[in-house]
């Protein structure tokens, strides 16, 4: 994948910019001084109606200002104009991050996260959570008793909000929870990554019951290719949800990552800020930055208007001596 860049304008020597404000105020007194002076010149060659006016001299009236604009390019020259390219890592030096997403029957009854859904909030901030990544790739596994892949690896935010936007309860038509499942198809779509992370984060507020893998064994899959998982555990506790929750930091703890409760809309968000944080701040690499000196531009401009006044001067002797 091409690296992502940036071109800037920057001066290596910008103090020596202000060399252009005494140069300006002599060029202003010069031209009011000698205003009369340089107009009656520069008619000379107009004052005559018998003959036909050549086209150097009626580039005559350049000769005053070609000087002063040369030096003008020599101070922006010398003050050393550059392209700054700054070239942002690509996803080889980013996370790879699959997101698995409960759409079983108990994230739409619950009534823990009224007036909404479990479901719809954690759409909504699983949403805002893609929106502030940067140079990652995402994909989107749902699951209820079976997961299935919404969107590949991807690095098309917009795409992957329509995509979450429309996700919802009959996604996934097999009932069940079948988070073995979940974890072994995004570890499946993680394995070949180049990525210098690999993550899972893992959305589910019910217990293991359905699918072709149990949990544990998926978790061990998911550790030998390298793929941290963060577990969420959705809504307040009920009958059974302790165990439950206890599965979700198993599966963590076996492949090193966090398990996190979230029993209202609130802490949900913070849950999802602090893993944001944390990988951001753990894989950020700096962009490697590419300096092009553009100084040899304004030197060509500078020898230009020389050459063409020098030009000028040589033919209207008789004009400016």
């Amino acid at each position: 994948m091409e690296a992502v860049f940036k071109n800037m304008n920057h001066f290596a020597r910008p103090y020596l910019l202000l060399l252009l404000i005494p140069v300006v105020l002599y060029s202003i007194f010069y031209f009011r001084k000698n205003f009369h002076k340089i107009a009656e010149t520069i008619n000379l060659p107009f004052q005559s109606s018998e003959r036909k006016t050549s086209i150097l001299e009626k580039l005559l009236f350049l000769i005053p200002f070609l000087r002063h604009i040369c030096i003008y390019l020599l101070i922006i020259a010398i003050s050393g104009p550059e392209l700054k390219s700054e070239f942002l890592p690509d996803e080889k030096n980013g996370v790879d991050l699959m997101i698995a997403i409960d759409v079983s029957g108990s994230m739409v009854s619950g009534g823990d996260f009224a007036p909404k859904n479990r479901l719809e909030v954690s759409k909504e901030l699983i949403r805002d959570f893609v929106k502030q990544r940067v140079n990652d790739r995402i994909g989107i596994v749902v699951f209820s008793g079976a997961a299935y892949l919404q969107a590949p690896l991807s690095g098309d935010y917009e795409a992957l909000d329509e995509i979450i936007s429309d996700i919802h309860d009959s996604s996934v038509l097999e009932q069940g929870t079948a988070i073995g499942d979940a974890i072994i198809l995004s570890t499946y779509r993680l394995k070949n990554s180049k990525a210098k992370s690999r993550i899972l984060i893992l959305v589910t507020d019910g217990l293991s019951n359905a699918g072709k893998i149990d949990t544990e064994t998926a978790s061990e899959i998911a550790k030998k290719f390298s793929v941290k998982i963060y577990t969420i555990g959705i809504g307040r506790d009920i009958s059974g949800s302790e165990t439950d929750f206890n599965s979700l930091k198993s599966i963590s703890d076996i492949t090193e990552g966090i398990f996190y409760r979230a029993t209202d809309p609130e802490q949900l968000e913070k849950v999802l800020s602090d893993i944001d944080k944390l990988e951001k701040n753990v894989l950020q690499v700096k962009p490697k930055v590419f300096v092009e000196p553009k100084f040899e531009i304004y030197i060509k401009w500078v020898l230009l208007l020389l050459g063409i006044d020098l030009l000028l001067r040589a033919f209207s002797l008789r004009y400016f001596p």
